[in-house]
């Protein structure tokens, strides 16, 4: 169809014209009192009709009917868009899936193959028991058969008085006329069974004989066994799986109470039901205004409907269009489905910062990655919904990158990263909820600014080499030793405690992720209250990568993964603290995934750890490996006036800058502090000027220069 298709008019009187005044094809019914023509459209033509006053107007169709014209793509190729049906099953089609199919076939080969040779004595036992049985019933078997003994019924039924002679005569002649054919069968065969066991026992091996004979007994035990009493035992019980069908997603969806969702007619399937990794996926177009996110909300309800578990039932949004609801419905609860071991877990696993890292599995069993660089995390949701552990699997992912260094600070108090710094993958540790792990995270994040200066110039001077293309880190930069720019992993679970306590930290924070992004930077937080108060919207607007666990409504839901993404389906208010633990809506990735954390046992974790030390050679990579002269008690011991016993923080960075400002001239107070106190000199009450400020003794220095000197530090 061509925009050449005729506009109308029909006026007043007898003209009616069509498009330049010539006269119009169609034929004129008749003329009504006001002069008016009615025109004789043909009857597809479903055309946009103006009346404006005296005048009709009739324009071109506004639904064409293509007929059965070809579909064009640059060329002909097919007259229907057509879909077909895969040829190779979809499993096969994945060789992740495929090797899974293969090892879950392989291993209930192998449970099944030891566990009938441990019962195989009492299989031995139930063959010789039922053997001889066995063998009687076959041997009456045979010889009924030999003396025609299924006649005997009828016999004597014709036998009773009244009964039909001729008939009972007629019988007994075939019944003698087969046992004269089958007595010499049934006696030769007994005789050549006798025989051929008497040559069997005189002739053949010792051991065939065995294998001939314990195959005999087990086919007498076979028949001479109870019905209800099976020789073998069942080894494995395979649960049949419940078929999900449109009849009953239809049912349930219309149940939901869902305004306009009530007729099953106008939910539709554009595919079939199909498998789909442990479960089934059910993609359905709801009615038109009717958005899958409405569904979402109401998943206890559609579990109720579907009359399976909650964790069984998984509904989110459809590829192509807001009304679209993808369904997935697992064989079972997904709490009930044993995890794929995490492929990090493996020996020799190692990852890179760069590279994606596989921090989860979603609900299909499918492993999640993602790369850490230029990526910060928001991690967020309500008390119980496993923020820290969600926190540590992106972490120990981290861990096996061997050139990563890490600065963690929890604030919950219960050492849930203790064993990072334990196996001395950490640079900088904080753990409690009091004022001096305040100080010292707020003292972290001042030396974390610091770098980023200085990582800063860096990359300058690489770039000016053209080793750093776009301004950025790049993997051979990271690895080469005294770079400099090797990744810092930044953790701060509970991060709402240092905010709330100490405001400039927020500040620093948000400098600190805007700029660390190209610098090897990466930051994760990891809160339960994500408000304007407690996190700054900056911060939650450059966090790339958001994991919002189990929260109570649509409007936490949005602050951790932004607004409108309730609306658009992306929701983890499905999720329930401690039943749902560990399971997030993630965004960042290619599209939004729930996902379920790692979480490795403490001894798994214990030899994920061990492995991170081992491919560090045992040596954490180092601040200032660029500097190797840079020994900071060292300077404190040269910049301290004579005299003074103690001097405060802000004096002792202001004198070490002058002492060497191509090293300290970016230090702040805060930074200072930091370094001294890694190195076990103490933060203490100085008075100077009249002022008690937070400064250290020249004594602790002293003692912290003997004790290395002595190996203990």
């Amino acid at each position: 169809m061509s925009d050449d298709l005729p506009r109308l008019r029909v006026v007043r009187g007898d003209h009616a014209r069509g498009p330049g005044d010539e006269p119009a094809p169609e034929k004129v019914l008749h003329t009504d009192t006001a002069g008016r023509a009615e025109l004789a459209l043909p009857e597809e033509y479903d055309a946009e009709t103006v009346e404006d006053g005296d005048e009709v107007v009739t324009d071109r169709p506004v639904d064409i009917d293509d007929g059965d014209e070809p579909v064009l793509y640059g060329k002909v190729v097919t007259r229907h868009d057509t879909a077909r049906a895969p040829i190779v099953p979809l499993w096969l089609r994945s060789a992740r899936e495929a090797r899974q199919v293969l090892a879950h076939e392989l291993d209930l080969a192998w449970y099944r193959l030891r566990k009938h040779a441990w019962n195989s004595p009492k299989y031995l036992l139930r063959i010789l028991r039922w053997a001889p049985v066995g063998l009687a019933r076959t041997l009456g078997a045979f010889w009924r058969w030999a003396w025609c003994s299924e006649q005997a019924p009828l016999r004597r039924q014709l036998a009773q008085p009244g009964g039909d002679v001729a008939a009972y005569l007629k019988l007994e002649e075939l019944r003698a006329e087969r046992v004269r054919i089958r007595l010499p069968i049934f006696a030769a065969t007994i005789v050549a069974c006798a025989g051929g066991t008497a040559a069997a026992i005189t002739l053949a091996p010792r051991g065939w004989l065995l294998l001939a004979g314990l195959a005999v007994a087990a086919v007498l035990a076979r028949v001479g066994r109870p019905v209800d009493r099976p020789i073998v035992e069942v080894a494995v019980t395979i649960e049949r799986k419940r078929r999900l069908t449109a009849l009953e997603v239809r049912e349930a969806l219309c149940t939901l109470g869902i305004p306009g969702l009530k007729d099953p007619a106008k939910v539709n399937f554009p595919v079939e039901i199909h498998r789909d990794g442990p479960g089934q996926l059910a993609r359905v177009n709801l009615p038109r205004g009717i958005e899958a996110v409405e569904v979402c909300e109401r998943r206890g309800k559609l579990s109720s409907a579907l009359r399976r578990p909650v964790d069984q039932v998984w509904p989110k949004g459809g590829p192509d269009h807001a009304g679209q609801l993808d369904l997935w419905v697992g064989y079972k609860p997904v709490s009930q489905m044993t995890p794929p071991r995490w492929s990090l877990l493996r020996d020799g696993a190692r990852t890179s910062v760069f590279e994606p890292i596989e921090f989860g599995t979603d609900q299909r069993q499918n492993p999640i990655s993602a790369p850490l660089f230029e990526l910060n995390w928001l991690i967020g949701g309500r008390p119980g919904s496993g923020k820290s552990y969600f926190a540590r699997a992106v972490a120990l992912g981290a861990a096996l990158d061997p050139t990563a260094e890490f600065m963690i600070a929890e604030f919950k108090g219960t050492g849930d990263f203790m064993d990072f710094d334990e196996a001395g993958l950490c640079s900088s540790y904080v753990c409690g909820v009091d004022d001096e792990a305040f100080d010292e995270a707020a003292d972290m994040l001042g030396w974390l600014l610091a770098e980023c200066g200085r990582r800063g110039k860096r990359i300058k001077r690489y770039r000016a080499q053209g080793r750093a293309p776009q301004g950025k880190a790049t993997p051979e930069l990271a690895a080469e030793p005294g770079s400099g720019l090797h990744p810092i992993v930044v953790v701060f679970d509970e991060v709402h405690e240092l905010f709330g306590a100490r405001s400039a930290a927020a500040d620093a924070a948000e400098r600190i992720i805007k700029r660390g992004r190209a610098l090897n930077i990466i930051v994760i937080l990891a809160t339960q209250i994500p408000d304007k108060d407690s996190l700054p919207k900056n911060i939650t607007r450059c966090a790339a990568m958001r994991a919002c666990l189990a929260v109570d409504d649509y409007i936490a839901n949005d602050m951790i993964l932004g607004t409108g993404a309730h609306k658009r389906g992306v929701t983890a208010t499905q999720f329930r603290p401690k039943i749902d633990a560990g399971w997030a809506m993630v965004t960042g990735l290619e599209e939004p995934t729930a996902v379920r954390a790692a979480f490795p046992t403490e001894a798994e974790g214990r030899a994920l750890l061990a492995r991170a030390v081992q491919l560090r050679g045992g040596v954490l990579p180092g601040r200032d490996e660029e500097l190797p002269k840079l020994d900071i008690l060292v300077d404190v011991e040269r910049v301290w006036p004579a005299g003074r016993g103690g001097l405060q923080w802000p004096q002792l960075a202001e004198l070490l800058r002058l002492h060497r400002p191509e090293l300290y001239g970016e230090d702040t107070a805060e930074t200072i502090s930091a370094r001294l106190r890694r190195l076990d000199v103490p933060s203490v009450d100085v008075k100077a000027d009249g002022k008690t400020l937070k400064g250290c003794r020249r004594e602790a220095v002293e003692e912290a220069l003997r004790r290395r000197e002595l190996g203990h530090g």
